[in-house]
This record gives structure tokens, sequence and C-alpha cells, in this order.
């Protein structure tokens, strides 16, 4: 059976089936051959897609592949993560069948200084991805790694790199996408949403491999500015802000300070003001608007 049948073989499947009312596409786990046809065409980001039904974390299985000198562009999907994570080592929580847990493998052919940019680069693709997989979602940037979807959490990202000759960087994406609230666990349903939630109660189930080819297109389109337009880029992540002109509260390993999130600067670091007027740039660790936790 040529790839281009299983694809509307699937189609049928996730039309036709239901129990109870219920439609099933959010137990039928992804396809790779489903995401290649609707991606189709020449792709960096995306060239070779693994689903795996369950895995640690994708970002150390793209590691592996990274190791064992896979080509950049692979991206690996997980129906279910055992030990998905977040910043700082935070747990993230890998709902099964209902979200899109994923991570890329790229190997960037400039200085390893300008690696920081992939980040901001993964955001800005995101946000537009979603925002154009749910037609009238809003999607925000809380630096420099989190998407909001009306002022929740709906999006994480995770990026890790090894230098050297062979050296790679892993992006990993966790998307809410089918959960309601009460699917989420009782700590997180002030802080986190999905994609579905922002259709209003009672919505359908949406299309993850939809869903998931959007979301690659925009990253693969938007890929060739980190090293030639980034500035572009660093300007619609300054727009998308939730930060900018608001107190915010920045947690260093050996210390917390307040200052105004002011701009962001070419190389997507976090510029600041504190209250003695002086400015200085955040480059990593915790930022949090100030009485706010999320």
């Amino acid at each position: 059976m040529p790839p281009w049948a299983l694809y509307f073989l699937d189609r049928r499947i996730q039309r036709s089936l239901s129990t109870k009312g219920k439609t099933l596409l959010s137990t039928l786990s992804l396809s790779p051959v489903t995401l290649g046809n609707l991606l189709s065409g020449n792709r960096r980001i995306g060239r070779e897609i693994v689903v795996l039904e369950e895995t640690g974390s994708t970002n150390d299985a793209a590691a592996q592949h990274g190791r064992a000198g896979a080509a950049e562009g692979l991206v690996i999907f997980a129906e279910r993560q055992t030990a998905g994570r977040g910043r700082l080592g935070r747990v993230w929580e890998s709902a099964a069948h209902q979200g899109l847990w994923f991570s890329m493998l790229l190997r960037p052919q400039w200085e390893q200084a300008h690696w920081s940019r992939l980040t901001t680069w993964a955001a800005v693709a995101v946000a537009r991805g979603l925002e154009a997989a749910q037609p009238g979602c809003r999607a925000s940037i809380k630096w420099p790694n989190d998407i909001h979807l009306s002022g929740k959490k709906g999006v994480g990202i995770l990026c890790e790199s090894v230098a050297g000759p062979d050296g790679y960087a892993v992006i990993g994406i966790g998307v809410n996408v089918n959960q309601t609230i009460d699917e989420f666990p009782p700590e997180l349903r002030l802080k986190a949403t999905s994609l579905r939630e922002m259709a209003g109660p009672g919505a359908a189930l949406l299309d993850r491999h939809a869903v998931a080819a959007t979301l690659l297109r925009e990253l693969d389109a938007l890929y060739p500015a980190v090293q030639h337009g980034f500035e572009r880029i660093v300007a619609e992540a300054q727009a998308r802000s939730i930060l900018m002109g608001r107190r915010i509260t920045i947690h260093d390993p050996l210390s917390t300070e307040e200052a105004c999130a002011e701009a962001l600067e070419p190389d997507g670091g976090l510029r600041v003001r504190r209250d003695d007027g002086s400015t200085r740039v955040v480059s990593g660790g915790e930022v949090t608007l100030s009485g706010w936790q999320g």
C-alpha cells in the first residue's frame, strides 16, 4: 500500500471511530507516514520523523541519535514520556495521546555563541504555529521558553546542546493539545491550558497530526533566519512578550532581584532596569512576573 493510501486510511479512521459519542482521536498514535505526507516537499526540520510509544525523554532520545551521528532535522515524537522535563530540572506532565511531546536534532553551522538563539527561534515559530492551528488563538511568549495562551502556559521549550566539532543541539517542545482543565493535575489547573481549551467548553478534539505538521512547517520556514535575519525573530519575540514594561522577579541560583523588563537584546537576552536606574542583561535563570507564580 503506497504512503498516500496509508494517509487517507488514517484520516478515515480518525473521522469514523467513536465510542459512546466520543471520538477516539485521543487514543490514536501519531503516524510518521501521515506526518511525512502532511509535510511533503523539501524540508530540513522533519526530514526524518520517529514516533515512540513511550520513552524516558524525547530530548534524551534525540541526544542519543546526535551522539551516533544522525543528520540534522531528525524529529522524535513520543506518545508518553516517563521522565519528561522542563528547565531547571522540573517535571513536564506528558499526558499520553493528549499532547505533542517531541524533540528536534540540529547541527547549527554557526559559531557556538549564537546557539542560544535557538530558544527564541523555537518560541516564535511555535507561537505562529499555534495561531495557525487554532484560529482565534493568541500566543504570547514568557521569556525565554514558555508559550502562554490566554494567560496560561500551553507550551514549554527546553534547549540543550553539546559543543565541539561533532556538536549538536536538541530542542524539546511540549504542547498541550487536547487536555481539558479537569485532566490536568490539580496543582496545574490554574496555570496550564491547551489548544482545545482555547476553543471553548465542549470543543471537539483537535487532530494532532495537523497541529504537529503546522508546527514543524513554521519551525522549518523560520530556521534560516536564525543565522540571517535574527533581528526579525527578536522583534517578534518582544512584540509577543508578556513581560515587557512589567515588574518581574529574577531568580538566580544565589539571589533574587526585582526589576522592570525593558527589552530584548539582539542575541535574545532580556534587558531589565533596576530600581536604581541601572540596567543588566539576563541571559539565563528563571523570570516570573512579580507576585505571580507560573
